[in-house]
């Protein structure tokens, strides 16, 4: 079975190069801020996944889970970032 995220989310960004680099310190910066906003970690991560950089989504998509055990989006993100890496989810205890 796989989890695809809905379209909105991970299509590819349509600009530059420069503009996924501010993207990405801009994120980075709101995380180094307030390390527990889910919301930005997500984003982060999801964005990071269109980059193809799913290892380093996988950390952020853990940290939200570590912050929020319910929440259905980070499982998802973490579901897709395995499948792409080929990595095997542990079970949870």
């Amino acid at each position: 079975m796989s989890v695809e995220p809905p379209r909105d989310l991970l299509s590819p960004p349509q600009s530059s190069k420069e503009d996924w680099l501010v993207q990405l310190a801009r994120l980075q910066a709101l995380l180094t801020a307030c390390p527990s906003d889910l919301l930005s970690r997500c984003e982060l991560a999801t964005f990071l996944e269109t980059m193809d950089m799913y290892e380093e989504a996988l950390v952020h998509w853990k940290a939200v889970i570590d912050l929020d055990a319910n929440s259905l989006i980070a499982r998802e993100g973490l579901v897709r970032c395995h499948q792409k890496t080929g990595r095997h989810l542990q079970p949870a205890c």
